[in-house]
């Protein structure tokens, strides 16, 4: 039965569903003090991307420390981890399953970064 079920996945998702495979997670920047003069929010920046390949996460190298933040679907923090200036791999626990909020909080910042996975 889970072998029609994958085959079926797989031919009716056009040949996209794989295992292993990397996929990238957009990231967006959420901060509540970015308001200009006028109390106008201004304009977010373009999102960037962290690539995931199963439970590895890749990042851009920042010139500060982070933490990287994973939150179930009910808001709940499940995974939390401290990361150095430098830092470009994260690796998550191979025990977590499910969709997820990702949050990286740069240290003593009033903004975060968000983007969604699924493990």
């Amino acid at each position: 039965m889970k072998k029609a079920l994958l085959a079926a996945m797989f031919f009716l998702g056009g040949g996209n569903f794989a295992f292993g495979t990397s996929q990238e997670i957009p990231m967006q920047i959420i901060d509540k003090s970015a308001t200009d003069a006028g109390g106008n929010t201004r304009i977010p920046p373009r999102p960037w991307y962290i690539t995931q390949d199963d439970f590895t996460l890749t990042l851009p190298v920042f010139d500060y420390a982070y933490t990287l933040v994973l939150l179930d679907e009910d808001g709940v923090v499940v995974y939390s981890a401290d990361y150095s200036a430098g830092t470009t791999a994260a690796v998550l626990p191979s025990t977590l399953s499910g969709e997820f909020e990702l949050r990286l909080v740069p240290y003593a910042a009033t903004y975060y970064y968000r983007g969604y996975m699924e493990l």
